[in-house]
């Protein structure tokens, strides 16, 4: 479909040091025993900026490469390990000469990106941060994970989350966080994701100016929101929360049928084969659910909301614009004025002894006060976060698989969330555009699909462009979202096979066609 991208994962990869020549790359397959520097023949370990030299012209190239270096010889000094001292500028030249690039010299700002990627790396390998090959992302999503988990976090507290980073890791890690939330910086203030709504005031007057044969599709997709109860102000109710990994995908069944109802409203999907729409169902089943549960995710606490009518109201001012890291209103999550004040008062009895005296708190008091204040609002923040959602620690607990699945999830869901930037139209249209996916298994009538894929991303681009004028690609950013979704879907699909299918429902094991043995 002309609408697809192809995207390249926009992480910084360190440069591909290759030999000059022939000769210098036969050297490679040497041992480093027999490695001898090509600018004063010392001894040499490996290549560095282009090519084989020792720690003494490295060193002497990175710091004189950007440099105009002038000399009165004749420039024809012979550079030995005895004389490479004696002149600058030949041993320079000779640097050149040999194949050393200045370009591959990275400033203050390469190398932190460089010793990011080494520390994401390394926690990718241990399982606590997502796989590189979930999905493509930009640098900025693939950082979201690590950014979030060491935002209110001390030095011990990194040492404990990360145990296989080396001290200087973590002192890396904390310069990250001083840099991403500065000192005195409410970090809150700035929503990075934007809560859900359809600003109904703006959206009603793109509307208004689209063609009416696309105002007619609009509304029949609003009405088949409502009236399946799928992406409306509802709320959901439990008879018991999930207390495992298997409990908590089953609660996917409620899910899956009001899909079924939403696809049923929609007059496309009743003009094609009945066993098209199955084929259909089955394959986009898992990635609508992704993109429906976007709704009720709450980035800061890690927990999906019941109610959807509470994640779609507007915060009644500013003030409480920022209350969690989604903006979202959870049932139970409490206000900033409770979260401040609160803990706040009772923190200060503990130093009510320290007035009593006759003075105020000194400065390490008050860093012990504001440490209690921390840990108290995150006391009650957890146990808020219990009622009315169910938390992700239960699939973090469940084993490596669903472990991972959260950590793709939740990477996927956050670089969502920025994408789109909230709008409820928008993810309603993605979420058709997953649904007719003329590429799923077992479809016969492609063409027809297709064409009715293309429908609607044509209305998400020209909604896209009046909604957002000042992004000019936002619409290829928005659709490159099903690229990912493919991935995720993979990931779910390897999640599912290490469950016991015997515990999962009947209608999940049809839908996602597990094998039933």
């Amino acid at each position: 479909m002309k609408y697809f991208f192809e995207m390249e994962n926009s992480y910084i990869m360190e440069c591909d040091q290759k030999s000059p020549d022939s000769s210098a790359g036969a050297s490679m397959t040497f041992q480093k025993k027999d490695k001898t520097c090509l600018v004063c023949g010392d001894k040499a370990l490996g290549y560095n900026f282009n090519a084989v030299s020792c720690e003494s012209c490295k060193a002497f190239f990175r710091r004189n490469a950007h440099k105009v270096i002038r000399g009165r010889c004749e420039g024809r000094c012979d550079i030995t390990v005895e004389s490479r001292s004696f002149c600058k500028k030949c041993r320079l030249a000779k640097c050149f000469t040999v194949g050393m690039r200045k370009d591959m010299i990275l400033n203050d700002e390469q190398k932190q990106v460089r010793k990011q990627k080494i520390i994401i790396n390394k926690l990718r390998k241990h399982g606590q941060l997502p796989p590189e090959d979930t999905y493509a992302a930009s640098r900025q999503d693939v950082n979201d994970s690590l950014q979030d988990s060491i935002r209110s976090q001390n030095l011990h507290n990194l040492r404990m989350s990360f145990p296989n980073l080396s001290d200087k890791e973590l002192d890396v890690l904390m310069k990250m966080k001083v840099e991403q939330y500065p000192e005195g910086k409410d970090s809150s203030s700035e929503l990075k994701y934007p809560s859900w709504s359809e600003s109904q005031g703006i959206v009603a007057d793109i509307l208004a100016n689209l063609p009416e044969i696309d105002q007619c599709i609009l509304n029949e997709l609003r009405i088949a929101h409502e009236q399946s109860s799928f992406l409306a102000n509802t709320t959901t109710s439990l008879k018991a929360p999930p207390t495992n990994a298997t409990e908590f995908v089953n609660l996917a069944e409620g899910f899956v049928r009001r899909i079924i109802k939403v696809a049923k409203n929609i007059e496309f999907f009743k003009m094609i084969c009945k066993e098209d729409q199955i084929a259909l169902l089955k394959g986009s089943v898992v990635e609508i659910m992704m993109l429906r549960s976007a709704i009720n995710y709450n980035v800061e606490t890690e927990s999906w909301s019941f109610s959807t009518m509470k994640c779609l109201s507007k915060p009644p001012g500013p003030s409480t614009s920022s209350e969690s890291g989604s903006g979202q209103s959870h049932p139970g999550h409490l206000s900033q004025t409770d979260l401040t004040n609160r803990p706040f008062s009772k923190g200060m009895e503990a130093f009510s002894g320290a007035g009593q005296m006759g003075g105020l708190p000194n400065e390490e008091e008050m860093k012990r006060l504001r440490e209690m204040m921390s840990s108290r609002i995150k006391a009650e923040e957890g146990v808020k976060s219990e009622v009315g959602a169910v938390s992700a620690s239960i699939l973090k607990a469940g084993g490596s698989e669903t472990y991972n699945m959260f950590l793709t999830y939740s990477k996927f869901i956050k670089s969502l969330m920025r994408t789109i930037h909230g709008d409820l139209l928008a993810l309603k249209l993605l979420i058709m555009l997953s649904l007719f996916s003329a590429d799923r298994q077992g479809v016969l009538e492609h063409d027809k699909i297709q064409q009715i894929q293309e429908c609607y991303a044509g209305i998400l681009q020209k909604y896209v462009e009046r909604r957002f004028p000042e992004d000019k690609i936002m619409f290829a950013k928005i659709v490159m979202k099903l690229t990912d979704l493919r991935n995720i879907n993979e990931v779910h699909t390897k999640m599912l096979l290490k469950m016991k299918v015997d515990s999962i429902e009947p209608l999940l094991i049809e839908i996602f066609d597990l094998p039933n043995e």
